[in-house]
């Protein structure tokens, strides 16, 4: 089928509005935001379990901060993962651990409460830095039984906090699909093990 002209003119253009429209959406997802940061990482053994002790710094911007003042909860997820490294194939993981926090502000008591979905413990602050403070302390988090790490070799402890977005309400859901600012996370941390 030939095109006319302005046809030919109408089809390139959207030709460039879609190829710059997913430029934009695959630009802002690989934006990394600095507002959450690993400070420390340790793993330790105890008995025949490897534990972690760590430290992650939770920033949040100004959107965030008021859509939990509003009453949003939001929902904080650690993953931790020890992998084995290989030379000629892919890394092997030996132990994968995670971590569910809801941060939410109750506006009657006017407190932040602050719940760990794994093991169902509450605790409440009086403002939103000590939350923030106490979420990120990590203090002989089990991650492994040393049986499991009976090989020879190198491994590696890999940490990541992000704030997950999928269990936001839906308008907020649709924003951070756009918007890097409602994207937070650490990204992957490594560490010798």
């Amino acid at each position: 089928m030939q095109l006319s002209e302005p046809g030919l003119r109408i089809h390139e253009f959207c030709k460039l509005i879609a190829i710059v429209g997913t430029s934009v959406l695959l630009i802002s997802q690989a934006i990394a935001n600095d507002d959450f940061a690993v400070n420390s990482i340790r793993a330790v053994k105890f008995e025949d379990q490897l534990r972690l002790d760590a430290e992650i710094n939770y920033q949040l911007n100004d959107e965030i901060k008021e859509a939990l003042g509003n009453g949003i909860a939001m929902t904080f997820q650690v993953e931790v993962q020890i992998k084995f490294l290989r030379d000629w194939i892919w890394d092997k993981t030996i132990a994968s651990v995670t971590h569910v926090h809801i941060l939410k502000y109750h506006a009657l008591s006017k407190q932040y409460i602050w719940r760990n979905l794994n093991s169902g413990v509450d605790d409440t602050f009086p403002d939103l830095d000590s939350a923030l403070l106490h979420q990120g302390r990590i203090a002989a988090m089990p991650i492994a039984n040393t049986a499991g790490l009976h090989q020879e070799g190198h491994y590696i402890v890999r940490l990541r906090a992000r704030l997950l977005t999928n269990e936001l309400p839906l308008p907020l859901r649709m924003k951070s699909y756009f918007f890097a600012k409602w994207r937070l996370s650490t990204g992957w941390h490594e560490w010798p093990l």
